[in-house]
């Protein structure tokens, strides 16, 4: 029974998902394309397939076009102003906008791969993006991690880190930044949690050993 339930429970995170997005997609489309019949009609006299699509890229470039003037700016400003005060309103947008910000910082920062930091204390762990390295002249390299702040992804602080002590995720930058922003409402931190296990059973027998020899360096002596 348990079995099922986990089933069941993985195929509804894995197919909700696609239901809701493809549902919106065909909502949005269907909206455009009812609106944008009749002036067709009037332009060609007839409708042309996928009107509905072309209509869609077109007035998405145009809102596009427009949110990069003053005016388009200061709207958008008065609107989310008015969205941010309602609460489901505020946290069904709010939530999509951060998602896409996640995904088009994800693009343009220039952010090479996500990393784990132990910090700010032992046995606590930051997620950062490297944006950079930099050898050492005594041998070694330090390692520039950003730690992005939430819910703004172009927002943060620089930390220098000896590239031993960082962790290298098996997640492309994108899929680690959608919890950041989100505050772990959104993505998943599968990938890192099952680095912290392996690293946490590495550490164990490092510790296992080194108790062997007369004591655990650096950690919690076992009684």
């Amino acid at each position: 029974m348990v079995f099922l339930r986990g089933l069941l429970t993985r195929g509804l995170l894995v197919t909700v998902p696609i239901l809701v997005t493809f549902a919106l997609l065909h909502w949005v489309f269907r909206v455009l394309d009812n609106v944008l019949q009749p002036v067709l009609r009037l332009a060609f006299n007839a409708v042309p397939p996928g009107a509905g699509l072309v209509g869609g890229l077109v007035v998405i470039l145009l809102v596009g076009l427009v949110a990069n003037t003053w005016v388009g700016r200061s709207a958008l400003r008065a609107l989310e102003s008015v969205v941010f005060r309602t609460p489901l309103l505020r946290t069904i947008y709010g939530g999509t906008k951060q998602i896409l910000e996640a995904v088009v910082a994800g693009q343009r920062m220039p952010f090479r791969r996500a990393v784990l930091v132990e910090w700010p204390r032992r046995g606590t762990y930051t997620l950062g993006f490297v944006t950079g390295e930099h050898p050492l002249p005594i041998g070694g390299t330090v390692v520039k991690v950003f730690v992005v702040s939430a819910p703004n992804p172009t927002t943060g602080f620089l930390m220098l880190v000896p590239e031993e002590e960082t962790t290298p995720l098996p997640m492309s930058v994108d899929e680690a930044l959608t919890p950041v922003v989100s505050g772990g409402l959104a993505g998943s931190v599968q990938a890192v949690t099952e680095v912290l296990r392996i690293r946490g059973g590495a550490h164990d027998d490092g510790e296992d050993a080194g108790g062997s020899a007369g004591g655990a360096p650096g950690g919690i002596a076992r009684g």
